[in-house]
């Protein structure tokens, strides 16, 4: 099985068995074998790139872009429907897309913290509740939106909060966002702007960061003295 399954095109899981161990020394720490981990990384490149970003480019490229204007008094039937079809509005599939590749992003950056376990047992329900604090994965996710390719776009507590429930969560759990509107090219050179009592997200723009934090991470990878970051791609 290890011979036909492929981690990125041309590149097998019983390949990527043996370049591990060039990656690695016997200690478990990384090794300085560089041609290896350019093999290594252009192989996470290109799974990436095959299995996400050719994917999201795909849906955009066929966007059918056929924004249709309706009158308020428009009747409650079917009347109103185009007669073909035949349109692709992809707006919410390149959003899952893109919250799918964020939140693997961040799981090759940092490693979700176990919260330890309380040192008395809890005394509930004759005393207080002893609650220990844990990071979600909501809080991983809002960790890559702060990442420096947003800008500020996400910096306020509430529109962080609020695209990963309205959006990650909405599109990924019931294919439907909450109180958010994905446009193709508005709001115009930003990421997010409010609307009434929601909000309204460039996917476009947004994809660019997506894109651009995904470059600065290979970057990053390509380091040698980045043995933490290297540390954490071999265990992933």
């Amino acid at each position: 099985m290890d011979g036909t399954v492929q981690i990125c095109r041309g590149f097998a899981v019983i390949q990527w068995r043996t370049l591990y161990t060039r990656l690695t020394n016997r200690d478990g720490t990384n090794s300085d074998d560089q041609e290896a981990w350019r093999c290594a990384i252009e192989v996470f490149e290109r799974r990436i790139r095959e299995r996400f970003l050719s994917c999201i480019e795909a849906l955009e490229t066929a966007d059918s872009r056929l924004d249709i204007s309706l009158p308020d008094e428009a009747p409650a039937d079917s009347s109103s429907l185009p007669h073909k079809n035949e349109a692709v509005v992809p707006g919410f599939a390149i959003m899952a897309l893109c919250c799918l590749l964020g939140e693997t992003l961040q799981s090759f950056r940092s490693r979700a913290e176990i919260a330890p376990r309380p040192e008395t047992r809890c005394s509930y329900p004759d005393g207080p509740c002893i609650k220990t604090p844990q990071t979600t994965t909501a809080d991983a996710f809002k960790a890559f939106l702060r990442r420096p390719a947003f800008g500020d776009a996400f910096a306020d507590e509430q529109i962080a909060s609020s695209f990963v429930s309205g959006v990650r969560n909405g599109i990924l759990h019931e294919a439907e966002t909450r109180n958010w509107v994905i446009w193709r090219s508005e709001p115009e050179k930003q990421i997010v702007a409010k609307r009434g009592d929601g909000y309204v997200l460039n996917r476009s723009t947004f994809y660019r960061a997506l894109k651009d934090d995904f470059a600065q991470y290979l970057e990053e990878l390509r380091n040698s003295d980045n043995g933490e970051l290297r540390s954490r791609f071999r265990k992933k």
